[in-house]
């Protein structure tokens, strides 16, 4: 951001969704909770951009809102790396008329910018909102809570909108967790994604939920380690939210990416409940995500099996009856799973999860153990790399001769160790990062080989179970497999040599 430019104004809101059967129930209650009477407003809102889209692909979004006489200009940026809560820059302006008054926005470091796009900016989407607003006093804050009821519309496609938006005025942000939490208890709702300025762009293009890349924390060796362990859990909640819609749109990264999400949820809350002395809640939050990377993991499996592992075991057999027949039969059982997925996702628990997790990070109380708020990242780290390297050293020892279950075991204490590895990797010389990390990561991929062969066969021999008629092909496929599993065995020796000899980083 340029420093001739003020920071702007934050807005910290979250989005939560509901049934059309629970509206008349959170009105109530909202009406019950509020300080002072609710205000209604018809809001129709005008977003603004290039054909080709220019500020979206900026990370902005510029609108005028109609309310009455009422003209409001209003500029925002992205969301912002952080909370769950959404954090984002925020600018606005009564205006006159009804487009964009350019004068206003060279106050912003974005101005010069959306002054040389002006003579291209044109209507993309309406949204037609009925609001009604509430102010809710409630632990020590302020939040204004907006029901929102319409559509959002970019030429004849319209995408309802039904959401209630929380958004803190004042006070901590804990509160606006805990008040979340406090109305999800009294009806079902949802964290939602999707801006209305999202909606607007997805009508317009016609896109598709995408699975998200989940963005590395920012870590320093100066942070304390309650810094660290609150910057490391927000961006995975980040992630496991963001790819919740692509993931429900049954798109295999999406699935993909919650489930790394949650092993790094885990990973880092294993760490806290090292140094943590109430484990209960930690405990409480582990079963929760054990038990959604669960439901998560089924539907990886049935994914790895059907777009990966069969299209390779029989590569000229395409129109083959029993190929077929065999594919088809674990296509159902993948689009089970996605079922389930969908079921699990739109229900509340999920959102449950994570609105508790953001607001035991974000309660004063938390202190990532005894000194956390004092002792610096950089001084603890050489410490939990050695226990995790140690923990890796021990499970993989004679590693050709293990058991599928301890190379499983094996392999997600190495995951733990490359993730921690990665979080830490800018406090240490890049050089000597670099170095470690290909080993591990190339164990890693070997171990992932050895595991899908014998998940493989698990899923394939179950299928022979309903489907007796394929015990020919299934039988031709164990066999494929089982080459294939005796290849991946011989390649986990060098890989684990290499490792195993690799300078640590951490005591370079």
């Amino acid at each position: 951001m340029s420093e001739n430019h003020p920071l702007p104004p934050q807005e910290i809101e979250l989005k939560l969704l509901f049934e059309p059967e629970a509206q008349t129930v959170i009105s109530h209650h909202l009406a019950a909770m509020a300080l002072g009477r609710s205000q209604k407003k018809r809001l129709i809102t005008t977003y603004y951009d290039t054909p080709d889209l220019q500020l979206k692909q900026a990370g902005l979004s510029l609108r005028v809102r109609r309310s009455g006489s009422l003209r409001i200009q209003t500029l925002k940026t992205d969301r912002e790396d952080g909370q769950l809560a959404i954090h984002r820059g925020e600018w606005e302006w009564r205006i006159r008329h009804d487009h964009p008054d350019m004068d206003v926005l060279s106050d912003t470091p974005y101005g010069a910018l959306i002054t040389a796009l002006a003579t291209r900016l044109t209507p993309v989407w309406v949204s037609h909102i009925d609001r009604t607003t509430h102010t809710l006093p409630y632990n020590g804050a302020m939040v204004e809570a907006a029901l929102d009821e319409g559509h959002v519309q970019s030429g004849n496609a319209r995408d309802p909108v039904r959401e209630l938006e929380l958004e803190l005025k004042d006070g901590p942000v804990r509160a606006i967790y805990a008040l979340a939490l406090a109305l999800q208890a009294v009806v079902p709702l949802r964290l939602g994604v999707l801006t209305k300025a999202g909606r607007g762009y997805r009508l317009l293009t016609g896109a598709q939920a995408l699975p998200v890349q989940g963005r590395k924390p920012p870590l320093t060796g100066k942070m304390t380690l309650a810094e660290s362990f609150r910057t490391l859990i927000r961006s995975s909640l980040n992630a496991l939210i963001d790819n919740q819609p692509a993931a429900e749109a049954g798109h295999p990264e999406g699935v993909h990416q919650m489930r790394v999400a949650i092993r790094q949820l885990r990973t880092v809350l294993q760490i806290v409940e090292s140094r943590h002395v109430d484990r209960s809640a930690l405990r409480l939050f582990q079963a929760e995500l054990q038990r959604i990377g669960r439901e998560l993991g089924e539907a990886r499996d049935w994914d790895v099996l059907c777009l990966e592992t069969l299209p390779v075991a029989f590569p000229t057999h395409e129109h083959d009856d029993q190929v077929r027949m065999l594919a088809d039969a674990a296509e159902l059982k993948r689009t089970a799973a996605y079922q389930q997925i969908r079921h699990e996702l739109q229900a509340p628990a999920l959102s449950a999860l994570v609105l508790s997790l953001s607001l035991w990070i974000e309660d004063a109380s938390f202190t990532g153990g005894k000194g956390g708020e004092e002792i610096s990242l950089g001084h603890v780290a050489p410490t939990v790399l050695d226990k995790l390297q140690r923990r890796v050293m021990r499970r993989g020892r004679r590693i050709s001769h293990l058991s599928p279950k301890k190379r499983h075991a094996l392999r997600k204490s190495l995951k733990k160790l490359r993730y921690v590895a990665s979080y830490l990797e800018a406090l240490y010389p890049a050089r000597a990062v670099r170095a470690y990390m290909k080993h591990c990561k190339e164990l890693l991929q070997q171990l992932g080989k050895n595991n899908d062969t014998v998940v493989a066969s698990t899923l394939v021999l179950d299928l022979r179970e309903t489907h007796p008629d394929l015990a020919p092909i299934i039988s031709a496929f164990i066999s494929w497999n089982e080459r294939q599993h005796r290849q991946a065995l011989r390649s986990l020796s060098p890989a684990w040599k290499r490792l195993r000899r690799a300078p640590l980083f951490w005591h370079q």
